[in-house]
């Protein structure tokens, strides 16, 4: 005991891991239901991470569970259960989160077995959706649909997704490893900020055009916020899978394992550069990396597919739903369920800004399914405010949360707040946005990539008292331009953000001339104090 309780953070994580896999502890799970909350062992509780379970603030009991929804995909009678078991353990609501999944708060060790249970019966899994562990693999939520699409990628993802879900070789990395496989000319499944990012590309050849995909490695958010480094790769089809499982082997070899918070790709990838890690990557497979890779398109900065949209399938369309700050009550869950079931091909796929997205709804029944939604406030045509707006679960749940977010629905909160005062006050406003609201400085609601990131943050006000608040981060964004968001230095107190933020749009609105005038662009443009001056801090 006297070891143990001189070990770091890291010598602590790695002793866990080494003494039990993460993926025994299922068992342990069912023995604790019985035996109550208060004879978890604490090292038990970490590796119930492994099973997409975490322990919710304020530690009195309850924990959150993540599903594992590779590509945001769900049916709608899986999507059914989930609402099922959302009323029944999870007081009625859950989040849709930035990597495509959902998350059910407030459940007991005693709820545990039997929500894993029906979920693995449905055919849905928690494995290694938390923990030192591969991560859900992330892609673009209308593969097989979009008309635009370069390649339909969804095959490769589940192929992927299936190497490493459960495997034992991957169960005890340094820390978490994401990956995300697209096929769509938006690059909407975010490959510059995964470890993994592979994305369909074209490349003339004589005789036509050729489709593969390009490979960045090492992106990522966090506190150090980092870009994938696009290696000089073109893959085909058949080279994705070996490749993402020899990065893989990479990073579980060579990863810091001494320092949790260098414990990430990113920093390997930094430390070698892009030439060593592909030498060595190259040593790993059994072919040769063709580099004649094309350069990434330009790229619109709206890159969602929200909205009602033809499908590639002749008299159909798929219709992207707003949710409110991702949070869905299970009702809403049953509605949107319904909604894929009755009118659409029973395929419904969330969206890495927590949206949702039925497909298949044939042309003539397009004007029920907006009908439905809207009536379940979830609009199809959802304004620039609803859609674009972002926010991680906050103090409400989150152990490392300083401020809240949101709360439960129909209560007030401070994004609810925000989000309120934008449509109330500027909802004539056409311009892309992109607001994400994180609690904490760790981005899980991604502040880094958006127009405006707020970030929360505790600080002393004029009188000198502590106050919650966010501090203002302007100016990120993927796609046209790849750039993290730029703090500020200015910290608004929580009730005056949504006021202040209408200071600076309609500012803005007074300065552009098109529709089209790059919010992004402008906000870069601005200096610290006169943002100050705008927001009126």
């Amino acid at each position: 005991m006297a070891d143990q309780a001189k070990e770091t953070a890291a010598q602590r994580a790695e002793r866990i891991k080494r003494e039990k896999d993460g993926l025994d502890v299922f068992e342990d799970i069912v023995r604790y239901s019985r035996l109550g909350f208060d004879a978890i062992d604490p090292e038990d509780r970490d590796r119930f991470k492994w099973y997409g379970v975490y322990q919710q603030k304020p530690n009195e009991g309850h924990f959150m569970l993540r599903l594992r929804l590779p590509n945001g995909e769900i049916s709608a009678s899986q999507l059914d259960l989930v609402a099922e078991l959302t009323d029944r353990y999870a007081r009625g609501y859950g989040d849709v989160t930035t990597r495509q999944n959902i998350q059910l708060h407030w459940l007991t060790i005693e709820d545990l077995p039997d929500v894993l249970t029906s979920l693995r019966e449905a055919g849905i899994s928690s494995v290694h959706a938390c923990g030192d562990t591969p991560r859900v693999v992330v892609g673009c939520p209308v593969h097989g649909a979009d008309c635009d699409e370069i390649h339909d990628a969804r095959d490769l993802l589940m192929q992927v997704n299936g190497l490493f879900v459960g495997n034992r070789e991957f169960s005890n990395l340094p820390r978490k490893f994401k990956m995300s496989i697209g096929g769509c000319a938006l690059r909407c499944a975010q490959p510059e900020i995964n470890d993994v990012g592979i994305c369909a590309v074209t490349r003339e050849r004589r005789g036509g055009v050729e489709v593969g995909f390009d490979l960045s490695v090492g992106g990522g958010l966090s506190t150090q916020p980092k870009l994938g480094v696009r290696l000089p790769v073109f893959l085909r089809p058949e080279q994705v899978a070996p490749t993402c499982l020899a990065v893989g082997e990479l990073f579980r070899e060579h990863g810091n394992r001494d320092k949790r918070t260098a414990a990430r790709l990113k920093f390997l990838v930094e430390e070698w550069g892009g030439e060593r890690f592909l030498e060595d990557l190259q040593r790993r497979v059994d072919f040769t990396f063709d580099p004649d890779v094309p350069p990434v398109p330009e790229l619109p900065r709206q890159r969602d597919h929200l909205g009602i949209r033809p499908q590639k399938q002749a008299g159909l369309h798929y219709v992207g739903l707003a949710t409110r700050l991702g949070r869905l009550t299970g009702e809403q869950m049953r509605v949107v369920a319904s909604l894929a079931r009755e009118f659409g091909d029973g395929t419904i796929r969330f969206t890495n800004n927590q949206n949702v997205i039925v497909l298949g709804v044939p042309t003539a029944q397009v004007d029920e399914v907006v009908r439905l939604a809207n009536n379940a406030l979830l609009p199809p045509d959802g304004d620039v405010w609803q859609r674009n707006f972002v926010a991680c679960t906050g103090a409400q749940f989150c152990n490392l949360a300083v401020t809240e977010t949101k709360r439960a629905p129909g209560e007030d909160s401070p994004a609810e707040q925000m989000l309120t005062t934008l449509q109330a006050r500027l909802a004539h406003f056409q311009h892309f946005v992109r607001i994400n609201y994180n609690g904490c400085p760790n981005s899980c609601g991604q502040h880094w990539i958006a127009d405006i990131g707020l970030q929360g943050v505790k600080f002393k006000d004029t009188t000198g008292t502590s106050v919650e608040g966010v501090l203002v981060t302007v100016a990120g964004g993927l796609g046209r331009t790849s750039r993290f968001s730029r703090p500020t230095g200015i910290k608004l107190p929580l009730p005056v953000v949504g006021d202040a933020l209408v200071g600076l749009f309609s500012a803005f609105e007074a300065q552009a001339t098109e529709a089209e005038d790059d919010l992004g662009d402008w906000l870069a443009a601005r200096s610290d104090d006169e943002l100050r001056v705008l927001l009126g801090a």
